[in-house]
């Protein structure tokens, strides 16, 4: 293809980053992420609950890693804090990381 990369070549490289950033979040937190594929050709989801009072060393390496997906984010409750990426597929408006509102 001339250099170009088609479709499947992308997916794969996808997968693989995602693979890459699951692996990453498990060794940070000791917990095994989620890892969930869109069935219809979309993005890569990895998410994790955590449960411990993370130091701010470790919230750092986190954010690190999370920023190596294409969109993340995270919700908190009382009681543990649910982190999330994306990779991959969702192309257009909307695909930003998402950042806290500002003012």
């Amino acid at each position: 293809m001339g250099g170009q990369q088609g479709w499947h070549g992308e997916r794969e490289r996808d997968q693989e980053r995602a693979r890459r950033i699951a692996d990453a979040l498990h060794k940070l937190t000791g917990r095994r992420p989620l890892v969930e594929h869109d069935r219809n050709g979309g993005a890569t989801k990895v998410s994790l609950k955590v449960v411990e009072r993370p130091d701010r060393t470790q919230t750092l390496a986190v954010l690190r890693v999370l920023r190596h997906g294409d969109r993340f984010g995270h919700a908190r409750t009382a009681r543990w804090e649910h982190v999330w990426v994306e990779v991959g597929a969702r192309r257009g408006a909307g695909s930003a990381p998402l950042s806290p509102p500002t003012g």
